[in-house]
């Protein structure tokens, strides 16, 4: 046990920078906003350290040879996540029913996605049970899909969450997985045919039709998301996802071309044709046009990074309160990023999208260097989504696309984001873990 423990020495070098940063961070908030030389509640900075720190150790104990710059990057995020939380005021969210409290709670949730990471990360030695019933996972989302359609609730105009009792669940951050497992098992299996396109239209060449239809059950899959569930951002990250897997599979750019145009196209017919498609994006276009209003949440998010500048106004020095309310609604979700780059500035925000990178690097390393086509694939869009998650929101908080409902991976709050999220690092931890090469064994007698 303990040369097992030995092991993962990288992790738990990068992982110490991130457990003290976040006591830090507690302290230097609570002098901020009491003005007292306090320490403040540290409980909620030793829960943090505790749970990442119990999650390093399980894996040097399992003698798990995955990657090792994986959970020091999202820890890190979620460092951020917890600090900013914590900075909030606590009954902007949380569960009533347990009272927590809003970092609290998010707490709890932390712990139960590295809780799932490292069951998979250990568990999942074998990826036949995804390989192989790979339509079944696709059928599988459809119906979470149909679910949400059927009895989701409406929050901020967009039905995306499921009620169950006390407990709010977001069924999309599960499709977003089977989604990948899906497209990982379709594109591994008829890569060759897909890659060798044999239909022609104008400048484009296209696969034969018999393998053509999949790919546009999920475009038509990804605009009934637009139409029905009002969710711009989530149907763009399914997209997305779809079209770099197709384009790494393949290594066709006409493809990518060929589905951006039919992107576009229905954006446009939908913008057309359905009012709350047209009101988002006439938001995003020119949110000053009703600043109180329906551009309100995009303005308040452009004042709070032009007040951050560079260096940002302090932890827990931003933010001023506007007749007893925060200035930016929903900010522990939608718009954490914009609190980020108010309280820590330009200089924070880019620290942030770093940590983005090096969860995109590590990655994408991670599929190029998988054993098989289905790993590849699976990897690739496991790591896509996560990314292009993250810059979808963070493009919103800044104005570059339209706002959306989707959140920031590992620093917004919500527990369904917290545990899809950690699920597919774990799987990124297993298919890297599969991949180191293993001595033979005359090798390990020979030692």
């Amino acid at each position: 046990m303990v040369l097992r423990l030995a092991g993962r020495r990288t992790e738990l070098s990068l992982l110490a920078p991130v457990v003290l940063l976040v006591p830090l961070g507690v302290v230097v908030t609570h002098i901020a906003q009491t003005g007292l030389f306090e320490t403040g509640p540290l409980a909620v900075a030793i829960a943090f350290a505790g749970l990442v720190l119990g999650a390093h150790f399980v894996l040097a104990w399992a003698g798990h040879l995955g990657d090792e710059m994986l959970l020091p990057a999202v820890a890190g995020l979620g460092a951020v996540g917890i600090v900013m939380l914590n900075r909030l005021p606590q009954d902007l969210a949380g569960n009533p029913a347990f009272d927590l409290g809003m970092v609290g709670t998010q707490l709890v949730w932390f712990g139960v996605g590295l809780a799932a990471m490292v069951l998979v990360a250990v568990g999942v030695r074998d990826d036949g049970f995804l390989r192989h019933y790979k339509y079944s996972w696709g059928l599988l989302g459809a119906a979470l899909l149909v679910l949400t359609f059927l009895f989701g609730t409406e929050i901020n105009d967009a039905r995306l969450w499921i009620v169950i009792g006390p407990f709010s669940v977001q069924p999309s951050e599960a499709i977003k997985v089977m989604l990948v497992i899906f497209l990982a098992g379709y594109l591994a299996e008829n890569r060759l045919v897909l890659a060798g396109a044999s239909l022609r239209i104008g400048p484009l060449q296209l696969p034969p039709l018999p393998y053509l239809a999949p790919m546009l059950v999920v475009f038509a899959a990804v605009m009934l998301v637009v139409v029905v569930s009002r969710d711009l951002g989530t149907a763009l990250l399914f997209f997305g996802v779809f079209l770099t897997m197709l384009f790494v599979s393949t290594g066709r750019r006409s493809y990518v071309l060929f589905g951006a145009i039919l992107f576009v196209a229905g954006s446009a017919v939908a913008y057309l044709l359905f009012p709350h498609v047209a009101a988002r994006i006439d938001t995003w276009l020119d949110p000053w046009a009703d600043p109180n209003g329906a551009g309100y949440q995009t303005v308040q998010a452009i004042y709070a990074f032009a007040r951050g500048g560079v260096f940002g106004e302090g932890l827990g020095q931003g933010l001023p309160v506007v007749n007893g309310n925060l200035p930016i609604p929903a900010v522990e979700t939608d718009m954490i990023f914009a609190a980020i780059g108010e309280e820590l500035g330009m200089l924070g925000a880019v620290a942030v999208l770093g940590l983005v990178a090096v969860v995109m690097t590590r990655g994408f390393r991670i599929a190029a260097l998988a054993g098989d086509d289905f790993s590849t694939m699976l990897a690739t869009g496991l790591v896509a989504g996560l990314v292009l998650q993250s810059l979808i929101i963070v493009g919103g908080n800044l104005k570059v696309v339209p706002l959306t409902g989707i959140t920031l991976p590992f620093i917004s709050y919500g527990g369904s984001s917290l545990l899809a999220s950690f699920v597919v690092v774990g799987l990124l931890l297993s298919i890297s873990h599969r991949s180191i090469p293993r001595p033979a064994a005359g090798d390990e007698d020979d030692r």
